[in-house]
């Protein structure tokens, strides 16, 4: 896969260098965009590959968080994880689903999670955040609502590892299934 060991050096390079973001006030967030169908492979590059190349490039405090366990961990922390919720003769699971996304959206759970790791990160040394599962955040929020809440307060670099298609620098399409969405403020690799 080396096309995808290319895009994590193209990324971290960029990411390595404040002299090049701040210039043009772009915030230290870029995406490594991979084909839905090399996910597998992708995330079998993360320790073995993309650790060390990070910490190479002078991350000495890499931490990878699975946006998938995050929304796992509130559903398991709310009622929803109740099992009355699910043995009742009543349960309408497209509603229950609907409800969890209406609070993790309301909440803005995505958006303070990250922001409180990155307080946390805050205080290590060369730290950089790196973002994996983004699959599994499907139906519950879009990365890129993420985004757009969070832009103006990253202060330490995030990659995250994006599956689905590109076009040009910051366009996008989710999972190759969404419409290209040209939204983006970050950097494609």
């Amino acid at each position: 896969m080396q096309l995808y060991e290319q895009k994590f050096e193209d990324a971290l390079s960029y990411l390595s260098r404040p002299d090049i973001l701040h210039p043009t006030g772009d915030k230290p967030i870029c995406y490594v965009n991979y084909d839905v169908e090399d996910a597998m492979e992708v995330y079998r590059m993360i320790n073995p590959t993309l650790v060390p190349k990070a910490k190479y490039h002078g991350f000495a405090d890499v931490r990878v968080v699975s946006l998938g366990n995050e929304i796992q961990q509130y559903i398991k922390n709310h009622d929803y994880h109740q099992p009355e919720f699910w043995g009742d003769n009543d349960f309408n699971e497209k509603e229950l689903f609907q409800s969890i996304r209406e609070e993790i959206l309301n909440n803005n759970f995505l958006s303070t999670r990250l922001l409180s790791i990155q307080e946390e990160m805050c205080q290590l040394p060369h730290p950089l955040l790196i973002l994996k599962d983004l699959e599994l955040l499907h139906p519950f929020d879009k990365i890129g609502r993420v985004e757009q809440i969070i832009y103006n307060q990253i202060q330490i670099p995030f990659l995250v590892l994006y599956p689905g298609r590109t076009q040009g620098i910051n366009a996008r399409t989710f999972l190759n299934i969404y419409p290209m969405d040209g939204s983006y403020r970050s950097k494609n690799f």
